[in-house]
């Protein structure tokens, strides 16, 4: 692996035959350009790995890794590209296999961040064969650097299912291609649901959950919310409330933007992001659900501010969890970020 120093924007990518399959499916606009440009450097091939019992250590993929300088409180948006699982053989129905993808620092000597400091997010679903041979994943997370000093960021992955027992292994693998990408910009926030703050969607209701204010300074403004979302099968240990009636929740997400200014008054009412729509089955049993909102100064009436917020709609199913606070390594599970260009 070749780290890179950078103050600016960077990307390390993996060559390989999965980059021309993939982009069509993951290319994100941000900074009102599509990430297109060829990479910094091509440094790795696929990524082979074994599937676990249960939901950890992570796997550092190879040729990710980006090192770079932050004075304290320096932001830097992070996001993946390419980044996808398949099974090396195929699977039959039933042989679910769990995924977390997740951008993950440290300090570029390898020890990890102070206590309490927010590392990385993660993005999460079941890979159901047969009707899946690939997932796609789409990570983006704010990092802030802690303190002045030289930071290592990467994609990481595990791979878990109880169907690994009895001397039964499972290879998974990550086409080559997978990036990592940084860049800066202004009015860089983020917020993350704080653990005790998720909840339990009923059928037929909709929640307002986490959310912040951002003050943009330039004209145009993105916005993602990113929700981790389980349904809550008939007996789950994670969440009560579900019947056999059921084997599924669908559910909707958008982000929805109040222009406001720092005294509390409105400028008209909330602007509605796209709504997207998820079909979370017993046997996927959990999605990240990415919303993006893009909008501009022009639309907020005047006000000076944003305040942002997640909506969570249960259409139909057993009841769905909204998980909060983090997972292993204080990776942030259902999360925003804002800023302008």
């Amino acid at each position: 692996m070749i780290p890179a120093r950078h103050k600016g924007f960077r990307i390390f990518r993996a060559s390989g035959r999965a980059v021309a399959a993939a982009a069509g499916a993951l290319v994100l606009a941000l900074g009102g350009s599509v990430l297109g440009a060829p990479p910094a450097a091509a440094v790795s091939a696929d990524f082979e790995y074994q599937v676990r019992p249960k939901a950890d250590p992570y796997e550092d993929v190879p040729g990710t890794e980006i090192t770079f300088d932050a004075a304290a409180g320096e932001r830097s948006l992070l996001w993946s590209r390419y980044f996808s699982v398949e099974p090396v053989s195929a699977l039959s129905s039933g042989d679910n296999i769990g995924n977390t993808f997740a951008i993950r620092c440290r300090n570029a000597d390898g020890t990890a961040l102070p206590t309490g400091t927010e590392a990385g997010s993660y993005w999460a679903a079941n890979l159901v064969p047969p009707g899946e041979t690939r997932l796609d994943s789409a990570l983006r997370w704010l990092f802030i650097a802690p303190a002045d000093g030289s930071y290592t960021c990467r994609l990481s992955i595990v791979s878990y299912s109880s169907i690994i027992k009895n001397g039964r292994t499972v290879t998974m693998r990550v086409p080559a291609g997978a990036e990592l990408a940084r860049k800066t910009y202004s009015s860089m926030s983020r917020w993350t649901l704080l653990a005790g703050s998720g909840t339990v969607v009923d059928r037929g209701t909709t929640v307002s959950t986490g959310g912040s204010t951002n003050t943009p300074t330039d004209e145009n403004i993105i916005v993602y919310q990113d929700a981790a979302l389980s349904t809550c099968m008939a007996e789950s240990s994670i969440c009560a409330g579900g019947t056999a009636a059921h084997t599924h929740t669908t559910a909707e997400t958008w982000v929805e933007a109040q222009p406001k200014n720092p005294d509390g008054a409105l400028c008209g009412g909330p602007i509605k992001g796209p709504v997207s729509r998820w079909n979370i089955t017993n046997a996927k049993h959990h999605q990240t659900a990415a919303n993006t909102l893009r909008l501009t100064k022009s639309q907020l009436g005047g006000c000076t501010q944003i305040r942002m917020t997640l909506k969570v709609r249960n259409v139909d199913g057993n009841p769905l969890n909204i998980h909060d606070g983090y997972a292993t390594d204080t990776l942030a599970a259902t999360h925003g970020v804002a800023y302008s260009y």
